[in-house]
C-alpha cells in the first residue's frame, strides 16, 4: 500500500503514543473473513455502504494504461452486493459517469444515497491537469443522483491544482465533511481536515490538530452515524504501516480522545478503510495482511455484540412541543416520550407496541403498515412532562427516526412515527370516553383446545370505549387472570399465545365474579380464513424504495419488509403474493423485466429474515398500473415517479385468527 499511494504522499513516520481513550472494546469474538469472491490479484480497498451492498476501490488496467508515477493501474469504483453470506459476488462498475481513464478513488454518500462525494484525479476537458511540478493532484468531486446516473459533477471549492484533497467522509446529517489533504500548513504528509456545509456554501477547511494528525499520514476517514470517526495513520506507531484509529465527534463540534483499534482490526501490515454498521456488529475494511490475493484485499468482520463501549455526546436540537386538549387549551402533566426507531421497531418498550394494518383512504380493501401502542407506558420513564401551560422541551436528532408518544390520564394516547425534523410543534389529545363508576371483577381462564391443560402466560388484550387505557394481561400458571371491568360496556378480548391460534370475542360485564373460559386451538394445520382479512386483501408497501433502473432495495429502506416478516412469523400458515410496480420511464418490456427482479428482491429479503420461500409467490406489473398522472409523455418530478415504484402484498391464504386492528389515519 505504501508504494501504491506514493502518488498521494511521501512517508514520514514519527513514533507518537496514542491516547488511552476506549471507544471500541468488544473485540474478543470478532471474526474477520476475506471477501474471496471480490478479491483479486489486483488491489481492493476503501469500502463504503451503498444501497444493499458496498462501493469500493479497485485497481484496474484499461488498455494497458498505467499511472506513470506509480507504475500501477488506475483506480476505479465498483459495486457489489455481499449477499446472505456477506462475502459478495458479481461486482459491477459503479457508474458510467464516474469513470474516467484516470483515478476514481474513495467516496462517501449521504444517508439518502442521492449525493456522492468522490476522489478523482485533477482533470479538465478529459485531460489531466499538472501542477507546477508536472504532477497530477487529487480532488474531491460532488454529484447528485439523476434519472439514469450520477449528474451535476462538480469539484468542491476548497480543492486546488497544487495539492491533493481526497478521501471524503460525510457525517450522518450531511453537515460536516472530513477529508485528507497535504495542503500547506499541515503537520505531516496527509492531514485530516473538516469543513461545514451551510446555506451559504462550504466553510474554510480546519485542520483537526495534533490530537489527531501526526508527522506521518492520516487518511481514509469514515464517519459512523453515532459520531465516531475512524481513520488510518502511519505516524503513531503500532504493529504495521497503516493502523486504524478512532476518535469521537462531540456536541461542541470537536474531536475528543483517540484509540488505536486492537486486533483483529489492526495487524502487522497496512489496515485501512474500516466501516461499521449502524448497530456496531459488522462491517468491512481493507488490509494487505497475509495471505492476500493481491496487494490489498477486502475483509468482512462480524461481532456477536456491538464493538462500541462508550456513548458519544451527539449534537441534538432543542424543540418545543405544546400539548393541548380538544379546545386548544394547554394540558399540564402530559407525559412525552421520544423513542428511537431502529430496523426492528422501537428501541425501547417493545412489549408496549404492535404492528397495525391501517386501511388506506384512497383505495378500499387496501392497507398499509404502521406501529401502534397497545398499553400505557410507565410515567416514570417519560422523556418530558408538560408544564402548567402544556409545553415541553425535547432533544431531537433531526435525521433520526422516532416514535413520538404523548399520554395523559383521562385522554386517549397519541403516537406517530416520524423523522426528527418532522416532530410537530403541537399535539392535540382527546378525552377518553367516560367509564361507568362501577367495575365488576371478571375472571378469565385459558385452556388448550381439549381443556386438559391450562395455558400459562397467555396474553389477554382488552379494549373498549369505556376503558381509559387498553389492558394487556397475562395468565398465571393455572391459566387464570382477573380484571375489574366497567359494568354494562362492551369489551373486546383478544387472546393469543405462541403456538396457538388467536381467539377474539366481545363481552359486556353484567355481574360480579363472572367467569370466562377460553379454549385456544393449536395453530398447526389451521388454514380457515377469518374476517376481516380475506383472500385478495392488499397491503401496499409504499416505503420500499428502489432507485431508478435498479432492483436492489436501498440500504436502510426495508423497514416495512421487516414488519411484514414479523407478521408472517406470527401467522405461520399465512401465504402472500408480491407484486412490484415500476414508474413509466423506459420501455414497457424493460419495465416488466425490472419489475420481476424487484419482486424477487423483496422475496429474497423476506427469505433472509427466516420466511419459507414456498409461502411467497412473486408477480410483476411493470408500468401498467401507475398511481398518478406520470404516464409516457408526461413530465413529472422524481418524487412523483418514486410514488409509482412500490411493492404490493396480496394475501393468498389468510391465517386462522388473523384480524386487522382498524384505525383511521
Amino acid at each position: 500500500m505504501r508504494i501504491i499511494y506514493a502518488f498521494l504522499f511521501s512517508i514520514l513516520t514519527t513514533m507518537l503514543p496514542a491516547q488511552d481513550t476506549s471507544y471500541v472494546c468488544q473485540t474478543v469474538n470478532v471474526i474477520t473473513v476475506p471477501l474471496e469472491k471480490l478479491n483479486t490479484k489486483s488491489i481492493e480497498f476503501s469500502p463504503v455502504y451503498y444501497q444493499s451492498g458496498i462501493v469500493y476501490v479497485v485497481a484496474r488496467e484499461r488498455n494497458s494504461i498505467l499511472d506513470p508515477k506509480t507504475g500501477q493501474a488506475y483506480f476505479d469504483l465498483m459495486y457489489a452486493d455481499p449477499g446472505p453470506d456477506g462475502l459478495g459476488d458479481k461486482p459491477v462498475f459503479f457508474s458510467p459517469n464516474i469513470r474516467t481513464q484516470y483515478h476514481e478513488g474513495p467516496c462517501t454518500f449521504n444517508r439518502d444515497a442521492n449525493e456522492i462525494f468522490f476522489t478523482r484525479s485533477n482533470i479538465a476537458g478529459g485531460k489531466v491537469v499538472n501542477d507546477d511540478k508536472r504532477e497530477v493532484q487529487l480532488k474531491i468531486y460532488h454529484a447528485v443522483k439523476g434519472a439514469e446516473d450520477w449528474e451535476q459533477i462538480e469539484e468542491l471549492p476548497f480543492c486546488s491544482d497544487n495539492y491533493s484533497v481526497a478521501h471524503p467522509a460525510l457525517s450522518a446529517d450531511g453537515r460536516y465533511l472530513v477529508f485528507a489533504s497535504n495542503m500547506p500548513g499541515g503537520m505531516g504528509g496527509m492531514d485530516l481536515y473538516i469543513v461545514e456545509r451551510t446555506l451559504q456554501g462550504w466553510s474554510t477547511p480546519v485542520n483537526l490538530g495534533s490530537s489527531i494528525n501526526s508527522k506521518g499520514n492520516e487518511i481514509f476517514p469514515y464517519f459512523h452515524k453515532d459520531g465516531y470517526l475512524f481513520f488510518s495513520s502511519d505516524g503513531r506507531g503500532g504493529k504495521g504501516g497503516l493502523d486504524i484509529f478512532v476518535t469521537a465527534f462531540s456536541s461542541d463540534n470537536t474531536f475528543r480522545g483517540l484509540q488505536r483499534l486492537p486486533e483483529p482490526f489492526n495487524s502487522g501490515r497496512d489496515d485501512l478503510g474500516l466501516i461499521v454498521s449502524d448497530d456496531g456488529t459488522s462491517g468491512y475494511f481493507g488490509s494487505d495482511r497475509k495471505p492476500t490475493k493481491g496487494k490489498d484485499d477486502l475483509y468482512r468482520w462480524n461481532s456477536p455484540v456491538s464493538i462500541f463501549c462508550a456513548t458519544i455526546d451527539r449534537p441534538l436540537e432543542s424543540r418545543d412541543l405544546l400539548v393541548t386538549n380538544e379546545n386548544g387549551d394547554g394540558l399540564e402533566t402530559a407525559y412525552v416520550w421520544l423513542i428511537t426507531m431502529d430496523k426492528e421497531g422501537p428501541s425501547l418498550y417493545k412489549d408496549h407496541f404492535n404492528t397495525e394494518l391501517v386501511p388506506k383512504q384512497d383505495k378500499e380493501g387496501t392497507f398499509f403498515l404502521r406501529w401502534g401502542i397497545q398499553d400505557t407506558l410507565s410515567f416514570e420513564t417519560a422523556d418530558a412532562i408538560t408544564s402548567s401551560t402544556g409545553s415541553a422541551q425535547l432533544k431531537v436528532d433531526n435525521k433520526e427516526n422516532y416514535a413520538l408518544v404523548v399520554q395523559r390520564s383521562d385522554y386517549l394516547p397519541f403516537i406517530r412515527v416520524m423523522r426528527g425534523e418532522e416532530i410537530p410543534t403541537y399535539v392535540r389529545l382527546y378525552h377518553a370516553p367516560v367509564a361507568p363508576e362501577k367495575c365488576l371483577n371478571t375472571h378469565f381462564t385459558v385452556y388448550n383446545e381439549s381443556g386438559t391443560e391450562p395455558l400459562n402466560g397467555a396474553n389477554i388484550m382488552l379494549s373498549g370505549p369505556c376503558l381509559k387505557v387498553n389492558l394487556n394481561l397475562y395468565t398465571d400458571p393455572m391459566g387464570n387472570i382477573t380484571a375489574c371491568l366497567p359494568a354494562g360496556c362492551q369489551i373486546k378480548a383478544e387472546i393469543q399465545k405462541p403456538g396457538y391460534a388467536m381467539h377474539t370475542f366481545t363481552l359486556t360485564p353484567s355481574e360480579e365474579n363472572e367467569l370466562w373460559k377460553i379454549y385456544l386451538k393449536d395453530a398447526t394445520g389451521l388454514t380457515a380464513p377469518t374476517a376481516p382479512i380475506t383472500s385478495g386483501t392488499v397491503i401496499v408497501l409504499d416505503n420500499i424504495y428502489y432507485d431508478f433502473n435498479k432492483s436492489e432495495i436501498r440500504k436502510g429502506d426495508a423497514d416495512e419488509l421487516i414488519s411484514l416478516a414479523n407478521i408472517l412469523k406470527q401467522y405461520p400458515d399465512l401465504t402472500i403474493e408480491l407484486t412490484s410496480h415500476t414508474d413509466t420511464r423506459g420501455t414497457a418490456e424493460y419495465n416488466m423485466e425490472l419489475s420481476k427482479r424487484r419482486s424477487e428482491s423483496s422475496k429474497s429479503y423476506l427469505v433472509s429474515r427466516g420466511i419459507a420461500s414456498s409461502r411467497i409467490v412473486t408477480k410483476a406489473a411493470g408500468e401498467s398500473e401507475p398511481r398518478n398522472k406520470c404516464v409516457d409523455g408526461v413530465s413529472c418530478t422524481e418524487e412523483e415517479h418514486q410514488y409509482n415504484r412500490r411493492t404490493e402484498v396480496r394475501i393468498t391464504n389468510p391465517a386462522q385468527g388473523m384480524e386487522v386492528k382498524y384505525k383511521s389515519n
